[in-house]
């Protein structure tokens, strides 16, 4: 998918003095960059989902924005737990990490504040230990997972969101039906919900415990969740409130991390 950006608001349309130019601003202006992973989905969804996601938020985060510049995705990620379903292209977390890190130590060395916006449950882990390295380095940065600001809001929208979120679930299906709408399969989409496993491996169950397990182990379709509830009307506000949300959590980390050190 390759959906239109705004030249303003994207970081490859700059040219080196334009990059140069916008980063001597007193405040650094951000550059965010979409990560997510290029993995299977379900027999509904297609492989790029994650990616096409973060993408898609990220975008919208930076329509208008002068001091938002969105980067070119980072689509690739820590996806081993799905390579049993064919397509499905894993970095190990080590590359990952090393990859982001180098992205991000440039932004930084170039004056620019590299903000993290991720669309793949299996990076989270990789994100904090890549922004904990980063800091070791003297490079201030952030990251987040754009669904776990909208918690609640798919409690609103979603019939279960406890139960129905995960992967291939109710909340990207939903989101798919509306950022891009021709790539869902509906007649596709699987009954049912995810046998009972422990540790809970839906989206916002919060487990305390780490177990890692092949997603074919918990249902061997590879979903995690209902996709059955989701709904067009719930992509919508689904989109609306990642959108909403994440611009406020970018504004925010600009304004309170955004400083230039005194030289």
């Amino acid at each position: 998918m390759n959906q239109p950006l705004s030249m303003s608001a994207a970081f490859a349309a700059m040219t080196s003095s334009d990059a140069g130019a916008l980063a001597a601003q007193s405040l650094r202006p951000v550059a965010l960059l979409p990560t997510g992973a290029v993995e299977q989905h379900g027999p509904h969804l297609p492989l790029g989902v994650d990616i096409w996601l973060a993408s898609a938020v990220a975008r919208a985060v930076g329509e208008g924005q002068e001091g938002i510049r969105v980067c070119e995705p980072f689509a690739y990620g820590s996806s081993q737990h799905h390579r049993a379903f064919p397509g499905t292209m894993s970095l190990s977390p080590q590359t990952f990490i090393a990859v982001l890190v180098d992205l991000c130590e440039c932004l930084w060395q170039d004056g620019f504040l590299p903000v993290i916006l991720n669309g793949h449950g299996g990076n989270r882990a990789a994100i904090q230990v890549a922004v904990t390295t980063l800091g070791q380095r003297g490079v201030v940065s952030a990251g987040f997972s754009y669904f776990d600001l909208i918690t609640d809001v798919a409690g609103e929208v979603l019939p279960d969101a406890a139960g129905g979120t995960g992967h291939a679930c109710a909340l990207e299906t939903s989101l798919m039906m509306h950022v891009v709408p021709a790539s869902v399969r509906e007649g596709l989409i699987p009954s049912g919900t995810t046998p009972v496993s422990w540790p809970d491996p839906h989206l916002f169950s919060g487990a305390a415990v780490t177990v890692w397990r092949p997603f074919e182990a918990i249902w061997e379709n590879g979903v995690i969740g209902t996709p059955s509830q989701a709904s067009h009307d719930a992509g919508a506000r689904l989109f609306s409130a990642a959108v909403e949300r994440s611009r406020e959590a970018v504004l925010q980390i600009r304004t309170a991390y955004g400083q230039r050190s005194p030289s």
